[in-house]
This record gives C-alpha cells, structure tokens and sequence, in this order.
C-alpha cells in the first residue's frame, strides 16, 4: 500500500505515522506505555522509567509493579504476593514437594530430614550472619544448618561428636512466590543430600557445595518451566553461587546427574581451587 504524505521509517521499516509505529512497540509491563527506551528480562519488558523509579521484588527480583510493602521493609510484587508462602503450613506443603522431587531426581533418600522453620528477614539475617555479610537474593532466601554435640567417652575419655544427637534444620524466608520457596527448598536440601551420600566434599570450598545445590536448584527450574527463577541462577554474579555454579554445570553437561554424581564421587578435593574457575 503506498502511503501519501508524511511518514516515519524505523529499523527499515515505513510507518504512515507515529501513532502506528508505537503500536508495534513493546508495552511496559508496569505502566502499560510503549517502548521506547527500557529493558528486556527473560519474558518481560520494562521502559527506563519504571526500571529507574520500581523497587526490585524481594521473591522474584524483578521491578515491582504495585509493591507491597512488608512490616520490616521488603518490597514483594503484586503477582509474588498473590503466590506468596506465608504460613508454616503453606511452607511445609512446598517443602515436601521439592523433597519428593530432589530424591526422584537423585535417586537418593535422606535418612533425616531436616526441620523446616519459615522466618522473617531478620531471623534470616541473625541466623546466616556468620555465613554471609550481605543481605541480597541469593544470600537470604535460604540457610541450611547442621549443629552437632559433643559428648565424652568414658571417665577419662575424650570428647566426640555425637552424630545421634546432630539438629537439623533448613530456615527459608517468608514471602517468597511459591515456585521460588521450592526451587530454595531444593538448594538448601542438596546440602543435606551432599552431606549423608557424599561426607568426602565435607572440606570443599564453599564455591563447591553452593555450586553443587545451585545445579539442582537449576535442573529444578528447568523441569517446572521457572524461565525467571532459572536466569537469575544462570546470571548470578556471586562468585560461590555464580561461578561455583557455572562450573558445575559446565561439568555436568547433557547428561546431568549422573555425570555430577561420578564427579563428586572421584574428584581430588584437596586439589580443588579457593574459587570457582571461569
């Protein structure tokens, strides 16, 4: 069709004017204005205004569209608080279905598993203090925590650690969407898994063991279709969580678990780098 008059051409395209032009563009998922300038996550779309001006969702990380804020500062998403798991019994539910799905996939049981506890940030924070210094996504999401005791054998005896009396327990933050909590519940079980199958890993860099549960955490995300949830793992610039990742699964390849499980079973632990190579 020719077109008489004025016209706009963009990226070698003829549009008879501007109002049809914007109407190829992308909307912002936030303020529902065409694209002219912004960025693309994953499946969303968002212009540099929203980018600049949105809090980021502390569940899913993206900009948040309508915030809620909660009591002790986190900004959650209207679609992460639709979703959100906020009560113990809504968490315990979700934690039995990332179990079920870990031991499938590995084929391995835990012979105990771990006490869920669903906290506020601040718990989080208390807890994992003395693990990490930082507060962002991938550090407060999720902590798991062997405590064992010390008992003495014998009148002038020794003290040994008692593995009948190791506590167990695994603490995820409250408010995450639903697919987040049981992808989390999966990495933080991983470390359990790694710990009953696999006790030579036991003095590995901490890039090893966080790369190890990322990758299920990962091949979680990949089953379920969690696209959002499994870029944030596969983009994460944390150098445990990140690039022990990304080493992990460039090891691992096609072939997954099984490839992972001959690895952890032969690999020479002492020869092992303090950080993940890139």
């Amino acid at each position: 069709m020719s077109i008489n008059g004025k016209y706009i051409e963009a990226e070698e395209k003829t549009y008879c004017s501007n109002s049809c032009f914007e109407k190829t563009l992308e909307k912002c998922e936030i303020c529902q204005t065409p694209i002219h300038s912004g960025y693309s996550i994953t499946r969303h779309n968002y212009c540099d205004k929203c980018t600049d001006e949105s809090p980021s969702c502390f569940s899913c990380g993206l900009p948040a569209a309508y915030p809620t804020q909660l009591a002790d500062g986190r900004e959650v998403c209207n679609r992460c608080t639709r979703w959100a798991v906020t009560t113990q019994d809504m968490a315990q539910k979700n934690y039995d279905r990332a179990l079920r799905h870990l031991q499938t996939w590995t084929s391995l049981k835990l012979s105990s598993v771990p006490t869920l506890e669903l906290v506020d940030r601040a718990m989080m924070q208390n807890q994992s203090q003395d693990l990490r210094k930082t507060d962002s996504p991938v550090s407060v999401r999720g902590l798991y925590s062997r405590q064992t005791y010390m008992k003495k054998r014998g009148f002038f005896g020794t003290w040994k650690e008692s593995l009948a009396d190791a506590k167990e327990t695994i603490y995820i933050v409250d408010h995450l969407h639903d697919e987040v909590f049981r992808v989390a519940a999966v990495h933080e079980l991983m470390h359990d898994l790694v710990h009953e199958h696999f006790p030579r890993l036991k003095d590995a860099p901490l890039w090893v063991h966080e790369g190890i549960c990322q990758q299920a955490a990962a091949e979680y995300s990949r089953r379920r279709n969690y696209i959002d949830v499994l870029q944030g793992i596969e983009s994460c610039v944390d150098p445990d969580y990140g690039d022990g990742f990304r080493y992990i699964n460039s090891i691992t390849g096609f072939e997954g678990w099984n490839a992972l499980r001959r690895w952890m079973e032969t690999v020479e632990v002492d020869s092992l780098p303090k950080a993940a190579p890139k």
